[in-house]
């Protein structure tokens, strides 16, 4: 046995009766990957974990995601490995990710919808999680905010430099929350240079009358969105899905690379009239929409504000590539 050690040692694997620690990155064909060297690695499992154990190991795994939040240090690049499964992880109170490069990784099939690394809430709980940290990484979650409360909101970002893949921002569930003006899925609030990466972002399960699917505000600056997909349900025409809070919710650049806006309304009703509400005298900002495609909008912004390009078109508010039912459209 010493030599099998030994010989695994020269390729970092290191053996121990209670664990194994891997000297690089350990990746699996769905594109998780876990980040070791310097930082720790905590582990959560809603089903089988308690928050008595330490959470180094997958059998001592910690019940809750805030006991292993707590237990990370800022600037250290732990992460935090959450078991996915049939039990979800429930927040009794707002989770603030307040530590700088600490991770968050979801363990289950990458599918791009309700994955089954799920957050809910358990009661009033709003917002659902704050990310006030810088350099962080969150992957493969589904978060889901079910309280019905007009000011229900889901996930709020306002740190800088965060990149999240693969993850679900579900909010407006809750019935009061479907009506709310400010009530959200995700609130970028003087967050900066933050990618999003094969995200989903509302829900087309309920029907929302009201809110703020993506609300921008705070001078959001430099954040992007690639191959994501923004999807509601609403049949009230005068409702948007990406809304800004006033003229200065946004500077420099808000970017969507092959992003998909996506209505539904029974039976094809109606659309709604534009993906975005832009205030009138906004800050200089550009929206850059490259190969993006909107299905159940008339267009992308009612009132042209001189600050969306469609790319391969020139900058308007029409409708370079807004889907029209039966024909398939790219942009020209």
């Amino acid at each position: 046995m010493s030599f099998i050690t030994s010989q695994l040692a020269k390729y970092g694997i290191l053996l121990s009766r209670e664990r194994m620690e891997v000297a690089g990155h350990i990746e699996a064909k769905g594109g998780l990957s876990i980040g070791l060297g310097r930082g720790r690695v905590y582990y959560v499992d809603p089903a089988n974990g308690s928050d008595t154990y330490d959470g180094r190991t997958p059998r001592r795994a910690l019940a809750t995601i805030a006991a292993a939040e707590d237990k990370c240090v800022a600037n250290r690049n732990d992460t935090v490995v959450y078991i996915g499964g049939s039990t979800s992880a429930s927040l009794t109170e707002s989770l603030t990710w307040d530590k700088n490069y600490t991770h968050l990784v979801g363990i289950c099939a990458p599918t791009n919808v309700s994955q089954r690394a799920r957050i809910f809430n358990s009661g009033a709980v709003t917002p659902l999680i704050t990310i006030s940290a810088t350099g962080c990484i969150f992957k493969n979650l589904a978060i889901k905010q079910e309280y019905s409360h007009a000011t229900a909101g889901c996930v709020t970002v306002t740190g800088g430099r965060n990149y999240f893949e693969n993850v679900h921002f579900a909010g407006q569930i809750g019935s009061l929350a479907q009506a709310g003006a400010s009530a959200y899925s995700l609130k970028l609030d003087g967050a900066e240079e933050n990618l999003f990466v094969g995200c989903t972002i509302g829900v087309d399960t309920v029907v929302l009358t009201n809110g703020k699917p993506l609300w921008l505000d705070g001078s959001a600056v430099r954040n992007e969105f690639d191959d994501c997909f923004f999807s509601i349900a609403c049949e009230t025409d005068t409702k948007a899905i990406v809304r800004f809070q006033d003229t200065t919710a946004v500077d420099r650049t808000l970017i969507f690379k092959r992003c998909l806006f996506y209505n539904f309304w029974t039976n094809h009703g109606g659309k709604l009239n534009e993906v975005f509400t832009i205030p009138a005298s906004m800050a200089t900002c550009d929206i850059v929409l490259q190969d993006c495609i909107a299905v159940g909008f008339t267009q992308w912004a009612e009132n042209d504000r001189g600050n969306i390009w469609v790319s391969g078109s020139a900058p308007a508010t029409g409708t370079a590539g807004v889907g029209s039912s039966g024909i398939v459209v790219e942009p020209s």
